[in-house]
């Protein structure tokens, strides 16, 4: 059933809400080298029947389109809009909007990884009886932080940590 549009010339301009799935899928057999619309449909990551079902209902996977060419680079606007003149949207963000945005969620990424090692912490903290001893809190909290995954479990250093604290316990001044 592969049987191509008569006189239809895939790089002419259709307006998206008139774009068939023949003349689409015409597109798509050029910008993904396939011959058939079943290795069309397969490149989009579906199959010869839902091809059919789309054929027949008339609509387009328009979210397997687009990922598929965003996937393979092309451009959304060379393919639904071929030799047309788009805009592109004017962003009213400054620069510094943009750099007080990148701090939030740089500090929100730091107070997210601080809470995740303090729940990691205190079940240690209790374990060897350091709850008391902020300066034990502190140092594996900051032994937590500075770990890499790389070279030591976080865990298996904290806990070693948290041994070495324990065999020494803190003396009463330090407690405070």
């Amino acid at each position: 059933m592969d049987t191509e549009a008569p006189g239809f010339d895939p790089l002419s301009y259709t307006q998206v809400d008139d774009l068939s799935v023949t003349e689409c899928f015409e597109k798509l057999k050029l910008v993904s080298n396939k011959s058939t619309y079943k290795d069309v449909a397969i490149w989009l990551g579906k199959t010869q029947m839902d091809y059919n079902n789309w054929r027949r209902s008339g609509k387009l996977p328009w979210f397997e389109i687009i990922r598929a060419l965003l996937r393979e680079g092309i451009s959304l606007d060379w393919f639904f809009a071929p030799g047309q003149d788009l805009s592109k949207p004017q962003y009213v963000y400054s620069a510094a909007d943009y750099t007080k945005a990148s701090v939030r969620e740089h500090e929100q990424w730091q107070r997210f990884n601080f809470l995740n090692a303090h729940r990691r912490v205190r079940p240690l903290l209790e374990k060897y009886q350091l709850e008391s001893s902020r300066k034990a809190e502190a140092f594996l909290l900051e032994c937590y932080l500075l770990s890499k995954d790389n070279f030591l479990n976080k865990e298996q250093a904290v806990e070693l940590i948290a041994r070495a604290l324990a065999m020494d316990p803190p003396k009463t001044e330090e407690l405070r």
